[in-house]
């Protein structure tokens, strides 16, 4: 894959903002003002946001129309009907028109020196992408953990959410980046291909995007077991797979995904639905990336990587390859 990264000329820009800002609405009336409120006492007052509503029913529409009414300058309004929070942001993609991209989810909130930070440091470094942390906050205002970056390698994929990032808006359009329309991993293939794509990211020791606890809307899809998920993971496996590169890591962060989604969603199955699907997921992980087991990341993990998941992973791997998986699944299997 070959990245492209012109930028448009100052004249078919003309007068565009530096900064677009995208945020799908659902059904989030009640946390709107403070979401748009934090964008709109950024230092930086040259954007757009553009708020997209995905065919809320709670009146999120009209309180849309009255914040576009009050700054018709910033912001802009666009429904439709549902599609999907992955669709919706990749319409905001389409429409953009600043320099740079970020991504707010509806029930979040930016720190007030959030765009300015992000915006100086890929001026200053002419990145496609620059990373910062985020924390979450619960309802209590209390700080449930903070992700800080760092410069090693894997923080690259650490957060493979598309917010508490910057991207470059050309390089995004240009290099044809959009999010993934599937009930499991959304930003995942986005993240990886941006990475893959991006001649230069960069990470600042910053942390500025609140990622807020609502548990109203903590996603439980997971949970809810391999038979109702296995579709979605095999699309986000496939989806991911048009990206691969022959990086190490690569194919470590796609053996670390099927043992994750194994785990979280196959808790609640019965021991025989998760073999099941182990052996359906691991004979994908032997066909489209045969030497996986040797994959110089088991053993410790990558750098930067929680030290929990490393173990999790080469615990998993070492069982898959000493026949145990099905021992382990009697015992941690609750279905």
């Amino acid at each position: 894959m070959t990245p492209i990264t012109q930028e448009k000329s100052e004249e078919t820009m003309g007068t565009a903002p530096l900064i677009t800002v995208i945020v799908p609405v659902y059904n989030g009336k009640e946390y709107l003002d403070r979401c748009v409120d934090s964008v709109l006492s950024q230092q930086i007052k040259e954007i757009e946001l553009i708020l997209l509503d995905d065919g809320s029913t709670d009146g999120s529409v009209e309180k849309l129309r009255e914040l576009e009414a009050a700054h018709p300058e910033l912001i802009k309004v666009f429904t439709h009907p549902n599609k999907g929070v992955a669709n919706t942001r990749n319409e905001g993609i389409e429409r953009a028109t600043g320099k740079y991209i970020l991504f707010l989810d509806q029930d979040d909130y930016f720190d007030p020196d959030y765009m300015k930070t992000f915006f100086d440091a890929a001026e200053a470094a002419q990145a496609d992408v620059v990373i910062g942390g985020y924390r979450r906050p619960d309802k209590d205002g209390r700080i449930r953990f903070t992700v800080r970056p760092t410069n090693e390698e894997y923080i690259r994929y650490k957060n493979l959410q598309a917010w508490a990032k910057i991207h470059r808006t050309a390089f995004l359009q240009g290099n044809h980046i959009r999010l993934f329309q599937n009930p499991i991993g959304e930003d995942i293939p986005f993240t990886l291909r941006e990475n893959a794509l991006a001649a230069n990211v960069v990470m600042i020791d910053y942390v500025g995007y609140n990622w807020y606890y609502n548990e109203s809307s903590v996603s439980l899809t997971i949970q809810t077991g391999l038979d109702r998920n296995i579709d979605g993971i095999l699309n986000l496996l496939n989806e991911i797979h048009k990206t691969r590169t022959d990086k190490p890591l690569f194919a470590y962060i796609v053996v670390k995904t099927v043992v994750y989604l194994l785990l979280a969603c196959g808790r609640v199955d019965a021991p025989e639905t998760f073999l099941k699907y182990y052996r359906l997921l691991f004979n994908w992980l032997s066909e489209n990336y045969p030497g996986f087991q040797r994959n110089r990341y088991i053993a410790f993990g990558p750098r930067g990587q929680e030290r929990r998941i490393s173990v999790q992973v080469c615990a998993f791997l070492w069982m898959h390859r000493l026949r145990f998986v099905g021992a382990f699944a009697h015992f941690f299997c609750k279905g």
